[in-house]
C-alpha cells in the first residue's frame, strides 16, 4: 500500500484518485490512523430495492427511518426493548 501524509496527498490528490481508481491501494496517514482512498459505487435512489419494489420516495424513507428510530428509543427507555450485550447461545432458546 502506498501511504502518504495529508499534506502529500493534498498536493497529488488527482493522481492518487486515478491510481486508486485503477486498483492501487492508497493510504492517507492522519495521526495514528491510515485511511484508504478507494472508489465507491454510488446508486441513485431510483435504483434501490425499496424504490423499485415498493415505489417509496427518498423523503418517505427518511420519515419512516426517523419514526422507527424514535419508536425504538421510546421502547428502550421504558424497558420494552433491551440491547443484547453477550454471546448468543442457541441452546437457551430450547
Amino acid at each position: 500500500m502506498k501511504t502518504l501524509t495529508i499534506t502529500q496527498a493534498r498536493r497529488n490528490l488527482g493522481q492518487l484518485c486515478n491510481e486508486a481508481g485503477r486498483g492501487k491501494m492508497v493510504g492517507i496517514i492522519s495521526g495514528h490512523q491510515i485511511f484508504q482512498l478507494k472508489p465507491v459505487q454510488v446508486v441513485a435512489w431510483e435504483d434501490t430495492y425499496v424504490a423499485k419494489e415498493y415505489g417509496v420516495t427518498a423523503d418517505e424513507m427518511d420519515k419512516f427511518v426517523a419514526q422507527a428510530d424514535a419508536d425504538v428509543a421510546r421502547k428502550e427507555k421504558r424497558g420494552a426493548y433491551t440491547r443484547f450485550k453477550g454471546k448468543f447461545d442457541p441452546k437457551a432458546l430450547k
